[in-house]
């Protein structure tokens, strides 16, 4: 599947992730295992899609001679980390609807 937009939602298989087209990396994220209806388990899919933001974008890769992450990083974690926001209030709702 070719994913064009940063975060998109794949089904029920889980998301998919892509940052922006500078980094083009895909991360996939599972969910099958969680229960998106409680708290706990929104925020374990909260936490796995942080991560996922973190390595499509390289927010942890740093730079020799520098600590701080370029302008293009930093723009691709946002953005990456509010789309993940979005897709996952749509998995959680697909949840509740049962679906």
């Amino acid at each position: 599947m070719k994913i064009t937009t940063p975060f998109a939602m794949a089904a029920a298989l889980g998301i998919a992730l892509t940052a922006t087209a500078s980094y083009a990396r895909e991360v996939r994220v599972s969910y099958g295992d969680l229960n998106l209806a409680t708290a706990e388990g929104q925020k374990k899919l909260e936490r796995r899609l942080d991560q996922a933001a973190r390595q499509a974008c390289g927010f942890d890769e740093m730079t020799t001679g520098t600590r701080l992450r370029s302008a293009k990083t930093l723009a691709c974690y946002k953005e990456a980390h509010a789309k993940a926001r979005n897709d996952m209030a749509l998995a959680i709702e697909n949840e509740r609807l049962g679906g």
